[in-house]
C-alpha cells in the first residue's frame, strides 16, 4: 500500500462546469454587493477616502496599514500555496503566479507614503493593527484546521471589491495630492482591473469547490474577512480620527 497522500494527483474535477460557473459567481458577485452596501451603512469613515476634505493622520495610517498587510501576507498566502498544492495542483500554480505579481507590491505604498511625507523608519516602527494580525492568523488558522478555502476567498473580495471601489478613491486622491503622489495605488488599480483579477480569483477559487458545502463556505468566509476587515476601519478611525481629532486637510 502506498502511503503518500496530499499530493493532488488525481487533479480533482471543480464541481461546477463553465456555464455553472458562471452563474455562481454572479451569485456571490451579488451577496458582495449587498455586503459592500451594509459596509457604507455600518463602518465609521468607510468612504472617507472619496470625500473632498482628506483626514491626513487617517490617510497616511491607511498607506502603512497597506504597506504592513502585505509584508505580511507574503508568508501567510506562501503557506496557502503549499496548501492548495496537496489539493489541487493547477489551481496552486494560479495561485502563485498571482502571489508573484502581488507579492512586491508593498513598494508602491511605500512611494506614496514617502511621498505623504513618511519614512520607510516609521513604517518599521509603527506596529500592525489588531485587525491585520487577526486577519493573517484567520489565514493561518483555516488553512491548517479547516481549508485552503479562505485565503482565495478573501483575495477574491478584495478584488472585487477594489474594482468598484477603488477608482473613485484614486481619482479623489489625485485631485487632492496630485498625480505624482498617488502613483503607487494608481499602478496597483491598473494591475488589478487590466488583469482582470477578480475573474482570475475567482478563476482559483472554482478550481477549489468540490461540493455545494464547500460553495456555501465561501459565503461565510466572505463574511469572516469582511468582520475582520470592517474592523481595521473601526481600529483606524478611533486612533487617528475620534481620539487625535484634527482639521480636515484639503
Amino acid at each position: 500500500m502506498n502511503r503518500v497522500q496530499n499530493t493532488g494527483i488525481n487533479h480533482p474535477k471543480p464541481l461546477y462546469t463553465e456555464e455553472q460557473s458562471r452563474l455562481k459567481k454572479a451569485e456571490l458577485d451579488r451577496y458582495m454587493d449587498k455586503k459592500m452596501a451594509e459596509w457604507k451603512a455600518t463602518v465609521p469613515f468607510a468612504s472617507h477616502l472619496t470625500e473632498p476634505e482628506l483626514h491626513q493622520a487617517y490617510y497616511r495610517r491607511t498607506l502603512i496599514e497597506h504597506v504592513w498587510r502585505i509584508r505580511l501576507s507574503r508568508v501567510s498566502q506562501s503557506k496557502a500555496i503549499y496548501k492548495i498544492a496537496q489539493v489541487a495542483p493547477r489551481a496552486a500554480r494560479d495561485y502563485a503566479q498571482y502571489q508573484a505579481e502581488e507579492m512586491l507590491h508593498d513598494k508602491l505604498y511605500i512611494s506614496d507614503a514617502e511621498a505623504a511625507g513618511i519614512t520607510e523608519e516609521e513604517i518599521l516602527a509603527t506596529e500592525p493593527y489588531l485587525s491585520t494580525r487577526l486577519l493573517e492568523g484567520f489565514f493561518y488558522y483555516t488553512l491548517e484546521h479547516e481549508s485552503a478555502l479562505a485565503p482565495v476567498v478573501s483575495n477574491y473580495l478584495v478584488e472585487y471589491t477594489q474594482v468598484k471601489l477603488q477608482p473613485a478613491i484614486v481619482d479623489n486622491l489625485q485631485e487632492r495630492l496630485g498625480k505624482e503622489n498617488v502613483k503607487g495605488q494608481a499602478a496597483h488599480l491598473h494591475v488589478d482591473t487590466t488583469e482582470d483579477h477578480s475573474q482570475e480569483m475567482w478563476d482559483i477559487l472554482r478550481q477549489l469547490i468540490f461540493t455545494e458545502e464547500d460553495f456555501q463556505q465561501v459565503f461565510k468566509y466572505i463574511d469572516d474577512v469582511q468582520e475582520i476587515l470592517a474592523m481595521f476601519f473601526r481600529e483606524i478611525y478611533e486612533d487617528t480620527v475620534a481620539k487625535r481629532p484634527e482639521p480636515a486637510a484639503v
